[in-house]
C-alpha cells in the first residue's frame, strides 16, 4: 500500500499482510496528510513474521505505555506491545512485526519513521496543534496537558492536527502529517498552509500574547521537537529550529478554555 505523510511517500508491503481494518486506518491517515513531494524516494516498510532483531519480544511492554524508541548501530528500534519495528534511514527501509494485527500498530512505526525522515527533507516535526485561521497556518505547541487538543476542538477553521505537524522555514509553511491525538480526524482535508506564527500555549485567567525573542523561542521549541535519537536527525532538526525561529514570529499565549482566543489572536497577529 502506498501513502504520503507530510509530503513523504511510504510503501507498506505486502498489501496482502494488512488486515482490512488496518488498510482503512492507513487510507484515513493518508487522506489527512499532504500529497507526496516530487523526487522524494519512498520509504519501504516490510510486514514480517520474524522479530526484526534477536531477542525482541513485545509481550514485555505494558498495554498503555508509549513506544520505546532507541538508536542501535545507526538504526532505530521501536518496541511496543502492538509491534516491533526496525528503521534504517540510510536504506529508506524498515521491518515491522505485529504479534497480531491491531488498530494503530503500523501507524506507530510510520510515525517514528516520518519524524526521523522529515529533518533531512527540510521539515521540522513538532508536538503541536496546527490550525488554519483566516487562511494562515498557526502551530500551537507545548507539552502534554498544555491545551493543544482543547484549543483545536474549539477552532473555528480547519484543524491540521492536534498532535503532530511539520513546519518549514523557507518558505514558512505548515504541513499536515495525518496524525491526530484526542480530537481524531474529520475536521476537513488539510493542505499545506503559509505559516504565520508559532504559539507556545499557557493557561491564564485572561488572554495575553507576548512575542518571544529568537533565542528564547529556540529554547522553548526544543522541548517539542519530535526527531528520534539519531545524531543526523537531531543535527538537522537543530539547524531547522534555528531557521524557523529566525524566520517565523514566535509567541507565548495565555488563555482560558471558557474564553476562546480567536478574535483577540487575530487582532494581535494583524497588528504585529
Amino acid at each position: 500500500m502506498e501513502l504520503a505523510l507530510a509530503g513523504c511517500p511510504f510503501v507498506v508491503e505486502p498489501d496482502s499482510a494488512l488486515a482490512p481494518f488496518e488498510r482503512v486506518g492507513l487510507e484515513a491517515l493518508a487522506l489527512a496528510g499532504a500529497a507526496p513531494a516530487r523526487d522524494v524516494p519512498p520509504f519501504r516498510f516490510a510486514l514480517v513474521d520474524e522479530a526484526p532483531w534477536p531477542g525482541a519480544d513485545p509481550a514485555g511492554y505494558p498495554d498503555h505505555a508509549a513506544a520505546d524508541v532507541r538508536a542501535v548501530r545507526g538504526r532505530l528500534r521501536v518496541a511496543h506491545r502492538r509491534l516491533l519495528a526496525e528503521i534504517d534511514l540510510e536504506a529508506l527501509a524498515g521491518r515491522v512485526r505485529r504479534p497480531t494485527p491491531e488498530d494503530g500498530a503500523v501507524e506507530i512505526a510510520l510515525r517514528v519513521a516520518l519524524c526521523a525522515r522529515l529533518p533531512s527533507l527540510g521539515l521540522l516535526p513538532l508536538h503541536a496543534a496546527g490550525l488554519v485561521l483566516d487562511g494562515a497556518g498557526i502551530a500551537f505547541f507545548g507539552p502534554s496537558g498544555a491545551g493543544k487538543s482543547t484549543l483545536a476542538g474549539l477552532a473555528p477553521g480547519t484543524v491540521i492536527s492536534d498532535e503532530l505537524v511539520a513546519v518549514a522555514a523557507e518558505p514558512a509553511t505548515l504541513f499536515p502529517t495525518g496524525f491526530f491525538g484526542e480530537i481524531g480526524r474529520g475536521r476537513g482535508i488539510a493542505a499545506p498552509a503559509q505559516l504565520a506564527a508559532l504559539v507556545e500555549l499557557g493557561r491564564g485567567a485572561v488572554f495575553r500574547l507576548e512575542r518571544l525573542a529568537a533565542d528564547q523561542a529556540f529554547r522553548r521549541l526544543l522541548g517539542v521537537i519530535l526527531a528520534p535519537p539519531l545524531p543526523r536527525a537531531w543535527s538537522d532538526a537543530m539547524a531547522l529550529a534555528g531557521r524557523v525561529t529566525r524566520e517565523v514570529p514566535v509567541y507565548r499565549m495565555e488563555w482560558a478554555p471558557e474564553d476562546p482566543p480567536w478574535d483577540r489572536l487575530r487582532a494581535a497577529l494583524l497588528s504585529a
